[in-house]
């Protein structure tokens, strides 16, 4: 669970995080754009920047509102490395499951050309274009992961919103929701920021194979079974400041997954990284540096270790240096009757190249 305050040196910390990351004009936007709060109520102009910011630190430690600060701050600039790392110990941030020196040794396990604090940087720019789906059944929320793939286009599993493909529910019963984490007691999420679907929101969709869910398999899964669906929002979210839209300067977009102009070799290069909101939950990281297990014959799926939940459909699955390389679609078949599960599995992007969505 967060701790209500921070201890002195975490007060210290911050404060120098904020200063390397602005500059002292930008963070009077920050503090008024973001959080409604005027800098010169906590200090006097005659006051240094760094002084000021460790009184601002210590009045929203007092108060209580430290971790909307670091929010704040983590919005403004998401690619800050420093900053994700600091809210990843306060879980407000997505977690990765393993920290310091264990996280930079998987890391150069997988033959990362890239050091630490770029590898953040890069996750902190993911983190903002992935969605958590959510589609009102009657029967209760189902939920899946998606992401950007254009400003206004998020790519899912087509079995996430098939009900709705298939005209079973309204769209209107899905939302797509950003910046999904918890708030401060550690246990409530906060409510993020939602966006729904354009009027005419089907972009193209392609469906999922027997073969996926057979024990054993008696085929491959074809090209036109890719298990996928192209949705359009009503809003241009990938152009939008992470955190929702503000009019408190320029503020760094959400931006969105580009597919890679060329494939990505399984064979070679095994290590698999996933960006998912497993089982619902806020964002997290799996990450494995052994993970993938091979291909099929068709170049239609892809088989790996890294870990998944329910809820992990649609999630983008990247190499060791975030190039985007698959989507998540399913586990192994034989784990809800049999509770055994080797692997699971995802549509390879060189897949996806030649989709009607994604050709030029």
């Amino acid at each position: 669970m967060t701790p209500s305050r921070l201890t002195g040196p975490e007060q210290i910390e911050l404060r120098n995080l904020l200063a390397a990351a602005f500059t002292r004009p930008r963070f009077r936007e920050l503090l008024l754009g973001r959080l409604d709060q005027r800098f010169d109520d906590f200090v006097g102009a005659e006051v240094g920047y760094r002084d000021a910011l460790l009184q601002i630190v210590q009045d929203a430690n007092a108060g209580l509102w430290w971790r909307d600060l670091l929010t704040a701050a983590r919005q403004a600039l998401p690619s800050d490395p420093g900053l994700l790392a600091f809210a990843q110990r306060f879980e407000l941030a997505p977690q990765v499951g393993l920290g310091g020196g264990a996280l930079e040794l998987k890391i150069r396990q997988s033959n990362s050309i890239f050091d630490l604090a770029t590898w953040l940087a890069r996750l902190g720019e993911i983190e903002g274009q992935v969605c958590r789906v959510e589609v009102s059944l009657p029967d209760g929320l189902g939920t899946g992961t998606g992401f950007l793939v254009g400003p206004d286009v998020v790519l899912t599993n087509y079995h996430v919103v098939k009900a709705v493909i298939d005209g079973d529910v309204p769209p209107a019963s899905v939302a797509l929701r950003f910046d999904y984490r918890y708030l401060a007691d550690g246990v409530t999420p906060a409510p993020g920021t939602v966006h729904r679907l354009a009027e005419e929101w089907k972009v193209d969709h392609s469906p999922f194979s027997r073969h996926d869910v057979e024990v054993p398999p008696s085929g491959e899964p074809s090209a036109d079974e890719l298990d996928y669906a192209v949705l359009r929002l009503a809003a241009r979210a990938g152009e939008e400041p992470v955190g929702g839209p503000t009019d408190d300067g320029e503020w760094t977009p959400r931006g969105w997954l580009k597919i890679p102009a060329t494939d990505h070799d399984f064979t070679k290069v095994r290590a698999l990284y996933i960006v998912q909101h497993a089982d619902g939950k806020p964002l997290q990281v799996a990450i494995d540096s052994e993970a993938v297990l091979g291909l099929n014959n068709a170049g239609t799926r892809v088989r790996y270790t890294t870990n998944t939940e329910p809820g992990s459909s649609g999630s983008p699955c990247f190499g060791p240096d975030w190039q985007w390389v698959a989507v998540h679609h399913a586990g192994d078949p034989r784990y809800p009757a049999f509770g055994v599960a080797e692997y699971n599995q995802g549509i390879p992007v060189s897949a996806l190249r030649t989709a009607a969505a994604f050709g030029p």
